[in-house]
């Protein structure tokens, strides 16, 4: 298991004192949005009730840890867990007064964390679900992927990145699965008798999808934290912080070539192989432990419906006398409000565990895996499962589609995706083919043009989207044969589709592949070849949908009770980072200007143009690491960073002052100055580069005399200034610093001083001297 960050415990504080000032009305909303995302905190679709994303890498989660996880969720009021494709859990509908109680909590009774579960982070890494037990994979990456965890969850600079970069880790070189589509991936190689890794780099699911680019064809695995070092600083370095819909790690790709981009990634990797202590795997825990099991006696079970089950369900592990099975949880879903569905839950959670910790994994296709666990105990396993799930023993597919939450509670959501995986699942057990030959056949969908669903990585994938005729209605893209083997490939788009159809049109498309099936090693296969056309000419057979006043039917969505429409669908969560602050004040300006054209009321336009002045001072403070605490610190700071920095001309200072020491004085006659400071900041923020400097703009002072300046001003006192702005404060100054030049910071106890130093010299710089003050650090940093 993964070790918790030592600045968890003030994570937790300060995210329940921002809570605390967002339910006062102290902070705004975006402030708010920006420290609790990347905690693992999300809004879902209705106003103020919360999701809790919680950490488990590689899907791994001790029986224990899942009992003591469903006692919490039922505790703070959660009426429902929900297993996601990233092998982690989500404990939603909370209210926001009942998250720090839950965080501390998880934290002391599971050791499980949410911290890093959204926002611009190192999100939870994959591992496959077998890793560890196939005869023919290469080697077991679980302690892999866990190590780096830990190493990843405790460094400051995880948090700060130009968007999330996802990782996975592939057991098997020929089956190389997520490995191929994350930001990063791992697949396990051995060359010469020693254990490594293949490096991809740049795979993605979501905007301009791509399989991941070859970076390595083989590091040793005692490189594994340096070129994950390497491609984080890269990333952070060259991803652009600007425009998040071309902020992934593939977009560096497409902007600089893959020549280029492969020469700086392994300029980096040689600068961190030089500061990367090499990684030594520790010791693991024995996953099969000694234990005592008798049966006892025959299990009530019907024997043709749990040998139906063996075949179906369960693996034989390379180790002997040992199986794996897959326990199927319906799109995911885990209700807590149904005291049948947990109470069986949590005998079975018993059960298990008496075999060890290491008997359970949370899967991508969103259900469980239990595994080490003895032959003789199947009977009884197989009875508690189907205390639980009385179709666990159906064919594989029906119980294994994919499918996001949707719009029933994601503010992204377009398509109510679990109704629709509920329609495919009825069509398909109602049909006349053995869907036993289909037990590998993986049908993926997402309620929006994202890819939580991961619709192209499936051989049927489906995202939502709006159609229209002469009124809206729900609607997706349909995507076909995803490869996840040697030679990797996303599915390609082959149309829309209504929703209503989908069904239908699912089950033709894989009865036809039944009847021709000897002709393709794999219904992938299948569906590049004849199955394209198929489909094609079926979407186009299902195109012409009937009026709203001939069948309304087509104008309802899978489980809705209300005409489709996308009212209430919000803006991301998943992007949420410091940056977010920035589009605020845009937004707020423009606004303001909006407003001012038509009002005419004198003082109501005298509170638009002081908004302006306050909305451009503020705009762009964050790219300087300037955090203002009050009204004044907004205009003092402004006058500060840009105007005797020169980045704004000295004209503007009168004005700034003059809107801090007194905003009921009369800003008309300054109409036309005001407007011209928006601009200003505005042409900025435009010219603004990845790395958040401005292009373009000379300051005007001279660059001796900003150097001079912060040569004088080698001290920097951070304490009070929370992580990641004192981070982002100190590379400010060490910015204006020549190489070798003494920067000496001042930092608080617990999370700053955990997480600065560590911070600083994965920039590259030398922290010369560490000394603790009193009740503070005294950093003594010399620059590269």
């Amino acid at each position: 298991m993964y070790k918790l960050p030592e600045t968890l415990g003030n994570d937790i504080a300060t995210f329940a004192s921002l809570a605390k000032d967002y339910r006062d009305k102290k902070v705004e909303a975006v402030q708010f949005k920006a420290y609790r995302v990347p905690m693992g905190i999300y809004e879902q679709r209705q106003d103020e009730v919360y999701m809790s994303r919680v950490r488990t890498t590689g899907g791994v989660i001790y029986p224990a840890q899942l009992l003591k996880l469903i006692a919490i969720a039922q505790k703070y009021g959660s009426n429902l867990l929900h297993i996601t494709t990233r092998q982690e859990i989500q404990v939603q509908n909370l209210k926001l007064d009942s998250i720090e109680p839950l965080l501390y909590e998880l934290k002391e009774t599971t050791g499980l964390s949410t911290k890093g579960g959204g926002g611009n982070t190192v999100r939870n890494i994959l591992v496959s679900e077998d890793s560890g037990l196939l005869a023919d994979e290469v080697f077991d990456t679980t302690p892999y992927a866990m190590a780096l965890t830990t190493k990843l969850i405790a460094e400051a600079d995880s948090y700060f990145l130009p968007r999330k970069m996802k990782i996975a880790f592939s057991s098997d070189d020929k089956q190389v699965g997520y490995a191929a589509v994350n930001d990063v991936g791992f697949v396990a190689k051995i060359k010469d008798g020693e254990k490594g890794f293949l490096v991809y780099a740049g795979g993605g699911a979501g905007a301009k999808p791509t399989v991941g680019w070859k970076l390595f064809d083989f590091v040793p695995a005692g490189e594994l934290f340096v070129v994950a070092e390497a491609l984080k600083k890269f990333f952070s370095e060259h991803g652009n912080r600007k425009d998040r819909n071309k902020a992934r790690l593939r977009f560096i790709f497409y902007k600089l070539g893959e020549a280029e981009t492969v020469r700086l990634i392994k300029e980096y990797y040689g600068e961190a192989k030089k500061r990367t202590l090499p990684f030594a795997l520790s010791d693991t825990e024995n996953e099969r432990p000694p234990y005592s099991y008798h049966p006892p006696g025959k299990p009530r079970v019907d024997a043709e419906r749990y040998h139906r089950w063996k075949n179906r369900y369960v693996t034989p592990q390379k180790q002997e006398g040992y199986s794996s099975i897959l326990f199927p949880v319906l799109l995911g879903n885990i209700s807590l409000t149904d005291e049948a569905l947990v109470s069986g839950l949590q005998r079975l959670l018993s059960f298990v565990g008496r075999f060890g910790s290491h008997t359970l994994r949370f899967t991508t296709t969103q259900s469980i895996r239990f595994r080490n666990i003895p032959d003789a105990a199947l009977p009884e396993l197989y009875a508690a499962i189907r205390a639980v799930n009385p179709d666990a023993d159906a064919p594989v597919l029906v119980n294994n589609i994919v499918s996001c939450t949707g719009a029933d509670t994601c503010r992204l959501g377009i398509g109510l995706s679990k109704g629709l995986a509920t329609a495919i699942r009825r069509e398909l057990l109602k049909s006349s083919f053995d869907l036993d030959d289909l037990s590998r056949a993986r049908i993926h969908i997402s309620g929006c043009p994202n890819s939580c669903g991961q619709q192209l990585w499936a051989d049927i994938g489906f995202s939502g989207k709006v159609l229209r005729n002469e009124r809206t209605y729900p609607g997706y893209q349909v995507y076909l044969a995803a490869s996840r083997d040697v030679q990797p490939r996303l599915g390609e788009s082959a149309g829309s589709i209504s929703a209503r159809d989908i069904p239908q049109f699912t089950r033709r498309l894989l009865e036809s592949y039944l009847s021709v099936k000897g002709k393709y090693p794999s219904l992938a296969s299948y569906l590049r070849h004849e199955g394209r056309t198929l489909a094609q000419l079926l979407i186009e057979e299902y195109k012409n949908i009937p009026l709203f006043a001939d069948d309304k039917n087509y104008y309802f969505d899978w489980g809705a009770e209300s005409v489709f429409s996308v009212v209430g669908r919000g803006t991301a969560e998943c992007s949420a980072g410091l940056f977010d602050m920035i589009e605020l004040d845009l937004g707020y300006i423009k606004s303001y200007r909006l407003a001012l054209a038509t009002e005419k009321d004198a003082q109501k336009r005298n509170e638009l143009l002081y908004g302006i002045i306050y909305s451009s001072s503020r705009m762009l403070l964050v790219t300087r690491g300037a955090e203002p605490k009050t009204t004044a610190d907004v205009f003092n700071l402004f006058i500060e960073n840009f105007i005797e920095y020169g980045f704004v001309e000295d004209t503007y200072r009168s004005l700034v002052a003059a809107a801090r020491d007194d905003r009921q004085r009369d800003f008309s006659p300054y109409e036309a100055e005001i407007n011209a400071l928006a601009d200003r900041i505005i042409e900025l923020y435009q010219n603004m580069d990845d790395s958040l400097q401005f292009k373009g703009v000379k300051p005007q002072k001279k660059q001796d005399e900003i150097l001079q300046e912060a040569k004088s001003a080698k001290l920097k006192d951070l304490r009070g200034v929370a992580c990641p702005m004192n981070f982002v404060q100190t590379k400010m100054q060490l910015s204006a610093l020549r190489s070798g030049e003494i920067l000496e910071i001042w930092l608080d106890d617990g999370e700053p001083i955990n997480n600065v130093p560590g911070s600083v010299r994965n920039e590259g710089h030398e922290v010369q001297e560490q000394t603790r003050v009193d009740n503070y650090w005294k950093i003594l940093i010399k620059k590269k």
